[in-house]
């Protein structure tokens, strides 16, 4: 059994995203404008500085979670994070999101709430989430706990199978 489902972004974090893209990348085009015609070597490092963290927002982007028996897959756009069944302490569904959460590092909003986070439901975690409606929070055994969206009821059914199996 696999169960895939892409994790969209919300309304929300959409907005969000598309306003901000457009004011990071305006302001990048004056800088590397205003680098080439005064030569000033400060807006060329602003400009790289900039540059690196819109990359690095971009690669914790939650792409497509993929369910199978023996693991949990979570798709980033740059690389997979595999959490195998056995790792898996508890697994809980929060259907209106969750509540309090404080940004210790990261992007809240931009791209989605990814980084590290603390809730009062799970404490520090790792948030990978895309529609902060929908979250599933899966608590492991050696490492933080990961919150991620889920798109539909199917897959967290196909979470829970996972975690009655161990």
């Amino acid at each position: 059994m696999q169960t895939t489902t892409f994790l969209p972004l919300s309304p929300a974090i959409k907005s969000v995203t598309i306003i901000a893209s457009i004011i990071i990348l305006a302001t990048m085009g004056y800088m590397a404008y205003q680098w080439y015609t005064t030569k000033q070597v400060m807006l060329l490092v602003t400009f790289v500085i900039v540059a690196i963290a819109l990359l690095s927002c971009m690669v914790l982007i939650p792409r497509k979670l993929t369910v199978t028996q023996e693991a949990i897959n979570i798709h980033l756009l740059a690389w997979e994070i595999n959490i195998p069944a056995d790792e898996i302490v508890k697994i809980e569904h929060y259907s209106h999101g969750i509540q309090q959460t404080i940004r210790i590092a990261g992007a809240g909003g931009y791209f989605g709430n990814l980084g590290l986070f603390r809730c009062k439901e799970c404490g520090k975690h790792l948030s990978l989430i895309t529609n902060s409606k929908d979250v599933c929070i899966i608590t492991r055994k050696s490492k933080m706990p990961i919150a991620v969206s889920i798109a539909d009821n199917s897959v967290f059914n196909a979470i829970a199978e996972v975690q009655e199996q161990n």
